[in-house]
């Protein structure tokens, strides 16, 4: 669904009754600025973010040698250190 500022801005009960529906796209002059999710759908995709994080770092990680044990510590280390 998309929905203007201002659609929101006036009736934004309205619009957070539809989010369980699926996402509402805010725009502005018709180009998206923002997106209403339900919190289990915002919690999803921040745990498909970490996954890919992680991803990422076990593959730029994978020519240094480490151990299994030692990767795991030091991406951690990096994840944490990145919140």
């Amino acid at each position: 669904m998309l929905v203007s500022i201002t659609e929101v801005h006036n009736r934004l009960s309205y619009w957070l009754k539809k989010v369980p529906e699926g996402p509402v796209t805010i725009t502005r002059r018709g180009k998206p600025v923002g997106v209403l999710v339900s919190p289990e759908e915002y919690e999803r995709l921040r745990q498909v973010q970490a996954y890919l994080e992680i991803l990422q770092l076990s593959q730029s990680r994978q020519d240094s040698g480490l151990t299994a044990d030692e990767l795991f510590e030091s991406s951690r280390d990096e994840l944490e250190a990145r919140q």
